[in-house]
């Protein structure tokens, strides 16, 4: 697993771009929003873990105006962006929460968990924090993201999760899974520097703790791979798997 001091590092350099770029992200944090909304939640306290540039916690406000909200984030420069449109904005992380027990309604989070290396201790800390019959929601990318970015560069492991053992870590913490869906989403670029490019601006730029130096040796090669076995319609696509859960405790 990328150490939590990496991430952090990588996610407070890309804040600036991390809207600009992170389209996937982003239309995921809308169906997270479209699902509270349309579930008809009536949530008074909620946590956004993960919140980034707080998008997310000013559409929620808006749709929730009653509720207290808070969102969290182990990176200074995001949360500093997240204050400039929503102030409830901490410094922490997935494992260790902030609050007493049972003290929320409703816990969400949009693409975090796969940075997280610890499941089964994330999950406990949800639980923890909500009140009994509180909802947790949340999207992450699975272990098949990426498979061909992976493949180019000859990257067997990955840190990504599992679907199984996310479900296992959620089970084991003592939620219950009202939902759990995986889905498969493609998107293309032009080559695969600009993958790596778009990596970058949203926070990735290693793909495991192995990857080493990328030469421009290496990555010719790769290229010449990714061109040849991942195209269509005159661009090159990346997968990226998707885990979508609604569990309450």
């Amino acid at each position: 697993m990328i150490s939590t001091q990496k991430i952090r590092d990588n996610f407070s350099r890309s804040a600036v771009y991390y809207e600009k770029y992170a389209d996937i992200q982003a239309n995921l944090a809308q169906e997270l929003l479209e699902e509270v909304i349309g579930g008809g939640y009536t949530a008074n306290k909620v946590l956004d873990i993960g919140c980034g540039t707080g998008w997310l916690l000013a559409e929620l406000k808006r749709f929730l105006p009653q509720a207290q909200l808070w969102g969290l984030d182990i990176s200074l420069e995001m949360i500093r962006k997240a204050r400039e449109r929503f102030a409830d904005v901490l410094a922490g992380d997935a494992v260790s929460l902030p609050f007493k027990d049972k003290a929320l309604d409703l816990v969400l989070s949009n693409a975090v968990y796969q940075w997280v290396a610890d499941l089964d201790a994330a999950f406990k800390e949800a639980r923890r924090v909500l009140r009994p019959g509180g909802c947790f929601m949340f999207n992450c990318f699975g272990s098949k993201t990426l498979r061909e970015l992976r493949q180019c560069f000859g990257i067997e492991e990955t840190f990504l999760p599992k679907a199984d053992s996310i479900r296992e870590a959620l089970e084991g913490a003592g939620f219950s899974c009202l939902e759990f869906k995986v889905r498969n989403y493609s998107r293309n670029f032009d080559n695969l520097a600009d993958i790596l490019s778009w990596l970058k601006y949203i926070g990735v730029n290693r793909l495991n703790q192995h990857q080493g130096l990328l030469t421009p040796a290496r990555l010719a090669k790769a290229d010449h791979f990714y061109r040849s076995n991942f195209r269509g319609n005159g661009q090159v696509y990346a997968s990226f798997e998707v885990v979508t859960v609604k569990a309450e405790k």
